[in-house]
C-alpha cells in the first residue's frame, strides 16, 4: 500500500502534467518543467516514470484499469434491471477523471485512449450483454452495436467538451433512454 507521502506527490505531479497538457502539447512538456510547477525533484518523477510519455501512459492504464472494474462490477442480472445504473456510474467516473479525459481527447492521445475504450466497450456488449439486448443474435447485431458504442462515446466526449454542465444522473437518464428506444419525432401537441 502506498503511503500518504508517495500519493500526494504522484497526485502533484498528475496535477501538473494535466495542466501542462492544457496548456501545450505533450512532445513540448519537459520533465524540469513538470518537476518545477510540481515542486518535485526530478530524482523523485524518475523513481516513478521513465518519461512525460510514461507518466501519460502509466495514468490512462490506472484509468483504464478503474473503468474496466467499474464494468466488471455489474453483472447481466444487474442489467436486466436496466441500464441507469451503470450509465450514472460511467457518467460519475467520467466527471470524477474529467481533467485527464479532456486531455486524452486532444491530439494524438485521443485516437488511441477512445479507440481502446471504444473497443472495450464493444467486446463486453457484445460477449457479456449481447443477449440481453438482442445484439449477439441479429443479423446486423454489429452495426447496432457500433451505433450505440459510437454514439455513447461521442455523448460523453460532448459532454465533457461543454463543460459538463448536466448531471451525471441526467446524462445517464438521457442516454438510458436514447439506448434503449433511440430518438423520438417530437409530436405536437
Amino acid at each position: 500500500m502506498e503511503d500518504r507521502r508517495l500519493r500526494r506527490t504522484r497526485e502533484r505531479l498528475r496535477e501538473s502534467l494535466l495542466e501542462l497538457l492544457g496548456e501545450k502539447d505533450i512532445r513540448a512538456v519537459t520533465v524540469k518543467e513538470l518537476t518545477d510547477r510540481a515542486d518535485v525533484n526530478r530524482g523523485t518523477f524518475y523513481s516513478h516514470y521513465q518519461d512525460i510519455y510514461d507518466m501519460l501512459d502509466q495514468l490512462e492504464a490506472e484509468v483504464f484499469g478503474e473503468f474496466t472494474a467499474l464494468l466488471d462490477a455489474y453483472t447481466q442480472a444487474d442489467l436486466e434491471r436496466g441500464l441507469e445504473p451503470i450509465l450514472r456510474d460511467v457518467f460519475c467516473f467520467v466527471d470524477r477523471h474529467a481533467g485527464l479525459c479532456l486531455r486524452l481527447m486532444a491530439g494524438d492521445q485521443e485516437n488511441a485512449f477512445f479507440q481502446r475504450l471504444r473497443q472495450e466497450i464493444h467486446r463486453r456488449a457484445m460477449e457479456d450483454w449481447g443477449e440481453l439486448y438482442g445484439f449477439a443474435a441479429a443479423p446486423d447485431g454489429e452495426r447496432q452495436l457500433a451505433f450505440v458504442v459510437s454514439g455513447a462515446i461521442g455523448m460523453v466526449q460532448s459532454w465533457l467538451t461543454d463543460g459538463r454542465k448536466e448531471s451525471p444522473e441526467d446524462m445517464a437518464a438521457l442516454a438510458g433512454l436514447l439506448i434503449l428506444h433511440g430518438i423520438q419525432p417530437r409530436r405536437e401537441r
